[in-house]
């Protein structure tokens, strides 16, 4: 087959989407099935269910091996944004797999999609690593995800991918021993980091990682489900919020900042009201990613306890 003859081939391929030439990648031999995606979750925080919520951006990176031509090794696609496309995720346009070879994926996926994404991939022969930059979420709650599926030769079917959580899930439970005399002004996170950089690896077991280095650590106040938290029946606990999802944090620590009247005929808004300040550190746990930490906090007429409850993935 003469040179031209193959050059002529290229184009036409080329023109049909069908050879990807990027500047990834030299030129490899596309076939005409399009990659889609059928991502899942392990669990989720805000929205029930184990399905990828629509409005979801996804981002995949893909690295190509051909055992028979070690020397085509190389980032197929990185950084790619695919979105809902009636049941499966598809880029647009369309990426589409290759003849020969296999591919492996690495893919994030966050709500909402304002992401500063910095994608890199190690050089080595499947040895992957994307780093995303993720801005603050703590006010919008947003949830980013990473998974991975390695690796596929010839799949013309919806690449499955179960998305893991990069951040932990806090939340907060409270009881009073006596009624009408104790209220929670605030419950304060303490030097807690809102964003960094996200390290996913997927050169053998998925593992992820969490940068602070260039970021700073502040305290954030918990939202609550009224101005002022009162707890009225003694008893059982009760759910000051819904829960709070943070980046895994290198510490666990809050405070608590209550009201305290030594009797339920003394007004909340007179100066015999006492604030005080109840201030926590786990002595043995930081918040790790995957995880759902309930503190529970007693308060009584003898003093404060707090009673750590740690879980596995979170709904």
């Amino acid at each position: 087959m003469s040179v031209r003859f193959i050059h002529k081939i290229s184009a036409i391929l080329l023109a049909a989407g069908l050879l990807s030439c990027g500047r990834e990648d030299s030129c490899i031999l596309g076939s005409p099935d399009a990659i889609s995606l059928g991502p899942g979750l392990e669990t989720r925080a805000a929205i029930t269910g184990t399905t990828m919520p629509d409005g979801f951006h996804i981002w995949l990176s893909a690295w190509y091996s051909d055992e028979s031509n070690p020397s085509l090794d190389r980032n197929y696609f990185t950084g790619t944004e695919f979105s809902k496309d009636g049941s499966v995720w598809k880029a647009s346009p369309a990426k589409y797999w290759p003849l020969a070879g296999t591919l492996e994926f690495l893919g994030i996926a966050a709500d909402p999609g304002e992401l500063a994404l910095g994608f890199t991939w190690d050089a080595g022969h499947n040895t992957s690593r994307v780093t995303v930059s993720v801005p603050d979420t703590y006010d919008t709650q947003s949830e980013v995800l990473f998974a991975a599926a390695y690796p596929l030769e010839g799949e013309r079917t919806p690449v499955p991918m179960d998305y893991r959580h990069s951040q932990a899930l806090v939340r907060f439970q409270v009881r009073a021993d006596v009624t009408d005399v104790i209220r929670i002004k605030e419950i304060r996170l303490r030097d807690v980091y809102t964003e960094g950089v996200l390290t996913v690896e997927g050169n053998g077991p998925l593992k992820a990682s969490w940068d602070f280095s260039s970021a700073t650590a502040g305290d954030r106040t918990v939202p609550k489900s009224s101005a002022g938290y009162l707890m009225d029946v003694p008893g059982g606990y009760t759910d000051f919020c819904e829960g709070i999802l943070l980046p895994e944090q290198p510490k666990a620590s809050f405070d608590v900042i209550f009201l305290q009247r030594a009797n339920i005929s003394v007004p909340w808004d007179s100066p015999m009201v006492i604030e005080e300040t109840f201030s926590y550190l786990d002595p043995v746990r930081n918040w790790a990613m995957g995880k759902q930490y309930i503190y529970k906090i007693d308060f009584s007429l003898t003093g404060i306890s707090v009673s750590p409850d740690v879980q596995d993935g979170f709904i």
